[in-house]
């Protein structure tokens, strides 16, 4: 199985849990949550990386989706890249949609496609 990457220049956020599908031209696959358990996640103005095994291959990648699962922050992040073997590809958040589970404060659900 291809190991999916994700990194991610996010601007704020702290107390938040989500995972991620990732479309492709041979299905979709979905990600584990996202958490580094050794270090503080989405803190403001650090990259993170996630790494997920044994997800399916989903062939070239062509849009990812993240849902924020619980919470009680939001999150704005530029740009998240996804790394499958040796294929790259990365997503901008372009329109500046904050993540959180307040509807107030942002989406519960985001997708981005090329």
């Amino acid at each position: 199985m291809d190991r999916k990457q994700w990194y991610q220049r996010r601007v704020r956020a702290d107390g938040i849990v989500l995972m991620s599908y990732i479309y492709g031209t041979k299905g979709a696959t979905m990600t584990g949550i996202f958490d580094n358990s050794e270090l503080d996640d989405f803190e403001k103005g650090k990259s993170d990386k996630f790494e997920f095994t044994d997800m399916k291959n989903m062939g070239t990648i062509k849009c990812i989706a993240l849902r924020v699962l619980v919470g009680d922050d939001s999150w704005l992040f530029n740009n998240m890249t996804v790394t499958c073997g040796s294929k790259v590809k990365t997503f901008a958040n372009s329109n500046s949609e904050w993540l959180s589970t307040d509807s107030r404060e942002g989406l519960t659900f985001l997708k981005l496609c090329d």
